[in-house]
């Protein structure tokens, strides 16, 4: 009997400390198509997708300054299919995809403190957490282990504070 009261005890420490980890604690950024900036388009050819990322503001600010990225700071991926002549995606005069009004994804990294505490130190990106929602901002999956992936393929860019191409961007901007 001392094992399921310590497991349940156990349980509701995390709970209550917030420390439990999960897609479920980060917030889906409502109104950023407008309030984020966008900051890279990307084709995806293998999928017939288009891929826009955005940020938000105060991170991009302090990440032109030179500085690390904030707690509270929110990076998105947002999807759309690309419209399409025959099987072929078509492209718009400078060659790009030319990307659907429809959303059919939205991948949500955000950063907050103590909140890398709540994985084991080989799966854990800093301090961020990841989450994919739908576009009316519903949660598509709440099982942790469904964003492993997200994780894994992130720990290779810990130099870059574990994003893929928020940084080049910000270089980018320097230039």
């Amino acid at each position: 009997m001392r094992r399921p009261i310590s497991l349940a005890l156990a349980g509701l420490l995390l709970s209550a400390s917030g420390a439990a980890a999960g897609p479920e604690r980060v917030a889906f950024p409502a109104g950023y198509q407008d309030g984020f900036v966008r900051y890279l388009d990307v084709d995806r050819p293998d999928r017939k997708i288009k891929r826009l990322f955005y940020v938000n503001p105060a991170a991009l600010e302090t990440a032109k300054a030179g500085d690390p990225l904030p707690d509270g700071t929110v990076l998105i991926m947002e999807d759309h299919p690309v419209e399409l002549d025959g099987e072929a995606p078509r492209r718009d005069a400078e060659g790009r995809f030319i990307a659907t009004p429809e959303v059919t994804n939205v991948f949500v990294m955000e950063k907050q403190p103590g909140w890398g505490e709540a994985y084991p130190a080989d799966t854990r990106n800093g301090d961020w957490d990841y989450a994919w929602f739908d576009a009316a901002g519903t949660l598509k999956h709440s099982d942790p282990e469904r964003y492993a992936g997200c994780f894994n393929c992130h720990q290779s860019r810990a130099g870059r504070d574990f994003t893929f191409t928020f940084f080049k961007y910000v270089e980018d901007l320097k230039r």
